[in-house]
């Protein structure tokens, strides 16, 4: 909205429709309607996992051909797009891959940039405090908890175990729990018909970063 003089392309489902050239341009009609994309979460043009240093994989896939390697294909459509500056939208894996394919294009002369913005519920990319898309997972998290607590109450032999995504990162499982106590820490109780704080307090919290024994 602010430069409508910038022509934009997006890539079908990120490094995939990179490698196969499959991209959605981007047309005014689109551009005016933007700003819905912030009423929503995921991401519409869609994602892989792809690693552009994974030949094997690649080749596995049908995204290259024998003999290429999927970085110089990724500079030659890139070059073939005319495109100035790729912005990367991902955790982790997508930013270690763009930093592979930034270093690959400034080894090989081509005049590109990489952007990478760090997107991850996992909240895991350092030195970033806060990559986008965490805070609001873990407040739907904790709500979508709450409602199966609500419903627990129904139920004198109900066990409920939360388990969020996270792999070797606990932070969504540990501000997840940090939301919903919230919500516990500013309900109305009514003790004498069996509502109190206690019945919908968290009792644990296991994340990766601490050993847990259960014996």
């Amino acid at each position: 909205e602010l430069y409508p003089a910038v022509e934009l392309i997006a890539y079908k489902a990120g490094y995939k429709g990179l490698l196969l050239g499959d991209s959605i341009t981007i047309t005014p009609e689109m551009r005016k309607h933007a700003r819905y994309l912030h009423e929503t979460g995921g991401s519409p043009i869609g994602s892989s996992r792809v690693k552009l240093t994974n030949v094997k994989d690649c080749l596995k896939r049908g995204l290259i051909q024998e003999g290429e390697h999927p970085l110089e294909v990724a500079a030659k459509q890139l070059t073939k797009d005319a495109i100035d500056v790729l912005h990367t939208i991902g955790g982790d894996d997508t930013n270690i891959t763009a930093a592979d394919l930034a270093a690959y294009l400034e080894a090989n002369n081509y005049n590109l940039t990489v952007v990478g913005l760090p997107k991850t519920i996992d909240n895991d990319v350092y030195p970033v405090r806060q990559s986008l898309g965490a805070w609001t997972a873990a407040e739907h998290g904790a709500k979508f908890f709450e409602n199966i607590v609500n419903e627990s109450t129904a139920n004198p032999r109900m066990l409920i175990i939360h388990e969020c995504m996270g792999r070797a990162c606990g932070w969504l499982t540990a501000h997840t729990a940090r939301e919903y106590r919230r919500t516990v820490e500013t309900a109305h109780w009514n003790v004498g018909l069996g509502l109190y704080k206690a019945r919908k307090d968290v009792h644990a919290i296991y994340i990766p970063e601490i050993d847990v024994d259960l014996q």
